[in-house]
């Protein structure tokens, strides 16, 4: 299983004008299956675009879309891998988006619309494609999942998701500044890690 970037994630924040953020997006190739790790938000969609055309990779392509959560950061942009499955966790049903707001909640909508018909639902402890092992992690949403997938050029590698988002939680969470349930998963995987691929920041090797 061969795993490459696509585009790392970051927060924006600025006071009374800007906040959001945008996921990292990564591709794991096996046989023949593209599979994309939370394909992002629609901000991100150029730069995404732009990788797919250095890696001469067409939309089309993509097979499967694994999502850590049903966040639009993460997941709004599987509305346009037409041909792909969604794999997210059982507990992503029964949401009520209209609690993200009068307008978010149209979005979340509208998203979940143009979706709904290509997900597959994983539970706890699923094996994935051989290689791709589902952990829940229900502590930044109930329908949250984290990955640990055995791959050939970067080794062993852990998708928190949103768990743990930046290289400074991390660092929090691996001094037991932390001692929270997720702080517990990351100090678990990160012994078992050759990497971390954080959802709003750069790669990290241990």
């Amino acid at each position: 299983m061969q795993l490459d970037i696509i585009l790392n994630g970051s927060v924006i924040w600025i006071p009374e004008r800007v906040q959001g953020s945008y996921s990292t997006v990564s591709l794991l190739t096996f046989n023949d299956r593209k599979i994309l790790i939370d394909p992002s938000i629609i901000q991100s969609l150029r730069f995404i675009e732009e990788k797919f055309v250095d890696m001469k990779l067409n939309p089309e392509e993509i097979t499967d879309i694994l999502l850590t959560h049903f966040h639009l950061d993460h997941a709004y942009n599987s509305i346009f891998f037409k041909n792909a499955d969604i794999y997210v966790h059982e507990n992503y049903d029964n949401k009520n988006f209209s609690n993200f707001g009068i307008l978010m909640g149209q979005a979340y909508q509208k998203m979940y619309e143009e979706t709904k018909d290509r997900i597959k639902k994983i539970k706890d402890n699923e094996i994935l494609f051989e290689k791709i092992k589902v952990i829940y992690t229900p502590y930044h949403s109930r329908d949250h999942v984290s990955y640990f997938v055995d791959t050939d050029n970067y080794g062993k590698v852990f998708f928190p998701g949103d768990i743990c988002m930046t290289r400074i939680e991390f660092f929090d969470m691996q001094r037991k500044l932390r001692n929270d349930s997720s702080s517990e998963i990351m100090r678990k995987y990160a012994e078992m890690s050759d990497y971390i691929i954080f959802t709003h920041d750069s790669p990290f090797k241990i």
